[in-house]
């Protein structure tokens, strides 16, 4: 479903005339990403994990063509984001943590509608995805505007958002970080039903026990790179615990 393959991404500082121009916090190349590679198959949780910084979201802005890698490629169904950008994103959900990637002045249907007329349902198709997905994820009868809604109830409502095009890939940037542990522990079980109708899921955070109830393989990224793609099941052999691998292995820099 989704492959990703020796991905790298610099940022150049500018040159000549634009260095007046435009601000930079450094005169020397940025290395944010060096040579990533990994894979989520149909049906398949893939964690994402690694301190802040270590480039988790640029990957997931290069997996949804809001950034272009500098080398390397990713296909989403075998669609380059790159060259195929429409046909990968129609196959692609994406719920990042910025909670005004909804309208906080319409109610939560009405966002549902907006965006599914946008991903290119008719407005009866995109009315009744809205409805299913509002009652799936307990929201129908929510009237109000989304400014009223909880932290939970907007991680749901997003989570609906990107699944409006019934999408064979969902990605998630930090989904749970403002999340009280009963709303993050039912946005799991959404995301677990999700991954057993056959939905790939890559997910970011930096929850070790999120990543240890859900994923099947994690990705273990530090200062831009990779430093392990392996199954949690490897992880739980070797230690007991994967969430205590993830911090061993954090910690000291290194792969098991």
């Amino acid at each position: 479903m989704l492959r990703v393959e020796n991905v790298s991404k610099i940022y150049h500082p500018p040159r000549g005339m634009l260095r007046l121009a435009v601000r930079t916090a450094s005169t020397s190349p940025v290395v944010a990403l060096d040579g990533i590679e990994f894979e989520a198959r149909a049906g398949e949780v893939v964690g994402l994990v690694g301190p802040n910084g270590a480039g988790k979201s640029t990957l997931i802005r290069i997996c949804t063509s809001l950034l272009l890698p500098t080398t390397g490629r990713v296909l989403i169904d075998d669609q380059d984001v790159s060259s195929r950008s429409s046909r990968a994103r129609a196959s692609t959900g994406l719920l990042l943590t910025d909670e005004r990637a909804l309208y906080w002045r319409l109610s939560g249907r009405e966002n549902l509608l907006f965006f599914g007329v946008m991903a290119g349902l008719s407005r009866a198709a995109a009315a009744a995805r809205a409805d299913e997905l509002l009652d799936r994820f307990d929201l129908q009868g929510r009237d109000g505007r989304v400014f009223g809604y909880s932290s939970g109830m907007r991680v749901r409502l997003g989570l609906a958002r990107a699944l409006i095009a019934e999408p064979k890939l969902l990605i998630l940037d930090e989904p749970s970080r403002s999340l009280d542990p009963v709303a993050s522990s039912e946005l799991q079980e959404h995301l677990r039903m999700l991954a057993s109708e056959g939905t790939a899921v890559v997910l970011s955070s930096h929850r070790l026990d999120e990543v240890e109830s859900m994923c099947d393989h994690v990705v273990v990224m530090m200062k831009g790179e990779q430093r392990a793609w392996i199954a949690t099941a490897e992880l739980a052999d070797g230690a007991g615990s994967v969430a205590a691998s993830l911090r061993a292995m954090l910690e000291s820099g290194s792969a098991p």
